[in-house]
């Protein structure tokens, strides 16, 4: 086991430090490894952002073997998630400036979409599609600024110094804008425990 605590990447979980350590050293299967790890993770924002899942894919891609090329540098990452997901709505964002006939160039303009996906075996099948419903047409009552913060802040566990970088917001603004999403979701009498379940499993 890896225990070297003294290591630049000490601050991050054991298991994405050793991956880090190793994609340093310019290890194939802890670059592959990593890729798996977040892979999925980019194609849900990506597609919460609107874009085409080819797209979206080439710009993972063209992420990661920038992160290859460059591998030697990745101790300067400090949020490995943060810097991936800034990296990918970078480049998103320029396949907006490029083909402004398909995509939003405004960030703003963004319609922020979330699916919904209630654990199997948690309750029954008409149970659980009534739920599912129920949540998205909450979702669907904040605006799209809001489910993307909510989105970063409580499923990807973003700071709010992240997310305000991500979304090009200050931090008291989108302080602002969680805090007002939470506390129309309360008023819109959704139980404690729907919210919980919404906050763990939307993706």
């Amino acid at each position: 086991m890896w225990k070297d605590q003294t290591s630049e990447f000490a601050s991050f979980p054991v298991e994405t430090a050793v991956l880090l350590e190793g994609l340093k050293r310019g290890d194939e299967f802890a670059f592959a490894s990593l890729y798996e790890r977040y892979a999925n993770l980019l194609l849900s924002y990506g597609t919460g952002l609107g874009f085409g899942r080819e797209d979206i894919e080439d710009a993972i891609q063209e992420i990661f073997c920038n992160l290859y090329l460059h591998h030697r540098q990745v101790g300067e990452i400090r949020n490995l998630k943060f810097y991936l997901l800034r990296a990918l709505k970078n480049k998103l964002l320029n396949i907006c400036r490029i083909t402004m006939d398909t995509y939003p160039i405004e960030v703003e303009e963004m319609d922020f979409q979330t699916e919904v996906d209630i654990l199997d075996g948690l309750i029954d099948e008409e149970e659980r599609k009534l739920l599912k419903q129920k949540i998205e047409s909450y979702l669907n009552s904040l605006t799209a600024r809001q489910r993307e913060a909510i989105y970063l802040r409580y499923m990807e566990e973003l700071d709010y110094e992240e997310i305000a970088s991500l979304m090009g917001m200050t931090v008291p603004s989108v302080r602002n804008l969680v805090f007002r999403a939470v506390k129309q979701l309360r008023d819109s009498h959704l139980s404690s425990f729907m919210i919980f379940i919404m906050l763990l499993i939307v993706k």
